[in-house]
């Protein structure tokens, strides 16, 4: 005891300081002036505060904190429950862990909350703030000024508002929500219905999760919307909105002003609209739609059909899922249309838009101005066009599409075959299924097509395109300028150029390709033999089977080529270069003899290897590597020896020349005659007929090899030079040995043992030594 300040620490453990305190309580704490901690663990602080309950806190003035872990602060407050918090100005705190703050609020009930002035909190759970408030009710929430939360989960706020039942919400002025978790707002409106919301000025809520809402509206059907001014929705799940509106069908909605959707899940908006067919659409102003289905707008517009719409201004859509649209139309067929201006779609799923156009015929499409289709399934559309066949379609200007599955377009064309296609200006596709396009073309043969200008594509399947082409055959193709394709399957192309026979193909400028199956290119070329090709410059393969190319060469014998300049050939079924000066000096730089297979050069020929070798079977049938001498034994070799008297060559890894190499074919191919020479015969090649009888190459005769009657050529050919039995041997040149080390440039050598070199004192020339054991030697 502190005598001079009257200070008072009586509990263990206990703290007083400050002037007539005292701290009675274990581990209590005592501070300021006449206060008294007497609870365990208790802390009172200020002036004549009071902390009774165990851990309690009491600050501030006159403040009591009676409960255990309570906190009373400010002017005589007090926190009477465990863990409850008193603030402020005369504020309790009785419930437990309840929060009052502000000035003379209770909160009463148990984690409760009441702030604010004269605010009560007295359900479980309560808040209650602002003025005057009330939350009487668990759960409930109370603010603004002198509202009340009288349903359990409630809420009211704003002024002077009442949330009567269990989660009702009341706000703005003057407003009652009386449902179960009903909702007002605005002012002086009323949700009386269960889960209703009213909203703005004087609105009633009547029907079950109704919604009003603007000024003066009435929702009194079940799930009914109203909103605006003076609506009334009375249907089951109606909406009614604007101004003057009504919604008297179930589901159904109205809008905008003096409307009225009266029949079942109708829509009517816009100005005095009348939607009065089940699910029947109105809008605009002065249109019905009195069709089941129906949908009106625009300006006195009627749908009367079921499933009609009629659209824009003084249209009618009468029949069964029409549409009309645009101005003065009508729709009278079966799932017509009709759009624009005073266009008529009287045929059943027909179509007629633009401007005065007419579809009569079923599915019909007419559109543009002045247009008709009066085919079935026919579709015309540009300018004064008609499409008058069945499945047709004109377009354009002035076209008319009068075949079946007809289609004329552009300009003053006529389709008038089944199947065609007339586009551009001025054609004509006359036709089955031909296509004329460009300007002044005719494709009168059936499945034909031209294009261009002027072209003319006169028989079956034939093609003519580009300027002035003629395809007059069957299957014949022509295009470019001045083309003409006259011949069966022919072909023409370029500048000039003419196909007159059978599959013949000529391209380029001025060429000719008259010969069957043939074809010329290039430049004043001429392929007149049959399957010839002509191609380059003043080129001719006049020959069956012959091509010729370069410059001004002759391809004259049958199945022969030629290339380079200013030649002819010689040999039929060979190759030849021609290598003439002028027209006047034709000349060949080489030729291969097909019959013989022999080639004749006008010149040298140069090749990297160093050695003439000749191909050689070895004695053992084994590989033999290059670089050893051999000799002969019979006509097959082996590696030569010292003792030998005859050296053959040295086995060769890189030879310009092999000789008896049969790489081509088995020498046993042809027949022979004595000396080794092939066996030939002339043998008459008979005519080639078209199936009409027409000559299409005339019989010819030609020599060729005889094939020898042993011969079987099923059995797969393997070359000499790929068996591993045979060797090249250089008999002449300069070739590489291998060697004992012993030889030495500018000596001489010979085998020694096993075809390797050795020196000599005369022998093979040696050239140079190119290893440790190899040497280059000159063979004579």
């Amino acid at each position: 005891m502190d005598g001079q300040c009257n200070r008072q620490a009586i509990g263990p453990c206990s703290d007083a300081g400050g002037a007539d305190t005292t701290a009675s309580g274990p581990a209590s704490h005592a501070e300021g002036s006449e206060t008294v901690a007497s609870g365990s663990a208790a802390h009172a602080e200020g002036y004549r505060t009071n902390a009774a309950g165990d851990s309690s806190h009491a600050e501030g003035s006159t403040t009591v904190a009676a409960g255990s872990a309570s906190h009373a602060e400010g002017f005589t407050t007090e926190a009477l429950s465990d863990a409850a918090h008193a603030e402020g100005s005369y504020a309790t705190a009785s419930g437990e862990a309840s929060h009052a703050e502000g000035s003379r609020t209770l909160a009463a009930g148990d984690v409760s909350h009441a702030e604010g002035s004269g605010t009560e909190a007295l359900g479980t759970a309560a808040h209650a703030e602002g003025y005057q408030t009330t939350a009487a009710a668990d759960s409930s929430h109370a603010e603004g000024s002198g509202t009340t939360a009288s349903g359990s989960a409630s809420h009211a706020e704003g002024y002077r508002t009442a949330a009567s039942l269990d989660a009702a919400h009341a706000e703005g002025s003057g407003t009652t929500a009386s449902g179960p978790a009903a909702h007002a707002e605005g002012e002086s409106s009323s949700a009386e219905g269960e889960s209703s919301h009213a909203e703005g000025t004087g609105t009633r809520s009547i029907g079950a999760a109704s919604h009003a809402e603007g000024s003066g509206t009435r929702a009194a059907g079940d799930q009914a919307h109203s909103e605006g001014l003076g609506t009334e929705a009375s249907g089951l799940a109606s909406h009614a909105e604007g101004r003057s509106t009504d919604a008297f069908g179930p589901y159904a909605h109205a809008e905008g002003a003096s409307t009225e959707a009266s029949g079942e899940s109708s829509h009517a908006e816009g100005a005095a609209t009348l939607a009065s067919g089940t699910t029947a659409h109105a809008e605009g102003s002065n249109t019905v739609a009195s069709g089941n289905f129906s949908h009106a707008e625009g300006y006195q517009t009627t749908a009367s059909g079921t499933y009609a719409h009629a659209e824009g201004s003084l249209t009618a859509a009468t029949a069964f899922n029409s549409h009309a649209e645009g101005y003065e139309t009508q729709a009278s067929g079966y799932a017509a249309h009709a759009e624009g201006n005073a266009t008529i779609a009287s045929g059943n799923d027909s179509h007629a838009e633009g401007a005065t156009t007419t579809a009569s015929a079923f599915a019909a499409h007419a559109e543009g101005n002045t247009t008709v289709a009066s085919g079935g399934n026919s579709h015309a559309e540009g300018n004064a066009t008609l499409a008058q066949g069945t499945n047709s379609h004109a377009e354009g200007s002035t076209g008319r599409a009068l075949g079946i599955n007809s289609h004329a377009e552009g300009f003053n064309g006529e389709a008038s075959g089944d199947n065609s296609h007339a586009e551009g200006a001025d054609t004509i596709a006359s036709g089955t299924s031909a296509h004329s396009e460009g300007s002044l073309t005719t494709a009168s043969g059936n499945f034909s097509h031209a294009e261009g200008y002027q072209t003319q594509a006169l028989d079956n399947y034939a093609h003519a395109e580009g300027s002035l082409t003629v395809a007059s055959a069957f299957n014949t193709h022509a295009e470019g300028y001045q083309t003409t394709a006259s011949g069966y399957a022919s072909h023409a192309e370029g500048s000039g150029s003419s196909a007159t026979a059978s599959y013949a193909h000529a391209e380029g400028l001025t060429t000719e390709a008259s010969g069957y199956g043939s074809h010329a290119e290039g430049v004043s070329t001429v392929a007149s033999g049959s399957r010839a090709h002509a191609e380059g410059g003043n080129t001719t393969a006049s020959g069956n089977y012959t091509h010729a190319e370069g410059l001004q060469t002759t391809a004259d014998q049958a199945g022969s080529h030629i290339m380079g300049r200013y030649g002819t050939t010689l040999y039929p079924y060979s190759w030849h270069v021609a290598n003439g000066t002028s027209a006047a000096n034709p000349g060949l730089a080489a030729v291969l003899q097909g019959s013989t297979g022999n080639m004749y050069i006008d010149g040298s020929y140069f090749s990297g290897g160093a050695d003439y070798a000749e191909l050689y079977e070895t004695v053992d049938g084994a590989p033999l590597e290059p670089g050893y001498f051999v000799t002969l034994e019979g006509e097959q070799i082996r590696p030569a020896e010292a003792a030998d008297g005859y050296v053959l060559g040295v086995t060769s890894a890189v030879p310009t020349l092999v000789g008896d190499a049969a790489e081509l074919r088995s020498p046993d191919a042809y027949l022979r005659d004595e000396w080794g020479r092939i066996v030939l015969e002339t043998v008459t090649i008979p005519a080639e007929l078209a199936p009409d009888g027409t000559v299409i190459a005339p019989a010819y005769a030609v020599e060729q090899p005889v094939v020898d009657p042993a011969y079987d050529p099923t059995v797969p050919f393997v070359p000499r030079r790929l068996l591993p039995g045979w060797a090249p041997v250089g008999l002449i040149g300069k070739l590489l040995v291998r060697d004992d080390g012993s030889c030495a440039p500018n000596g001489y050598c010979l085998p020694g043992s096993g075809g390797v070199a050795t020196t000599a004192a005369n022998g093979y020339r040696v050239l140079s030594r190119t290893g440790p054991n190899q040497i280059r030697i000159q063979m004579k």
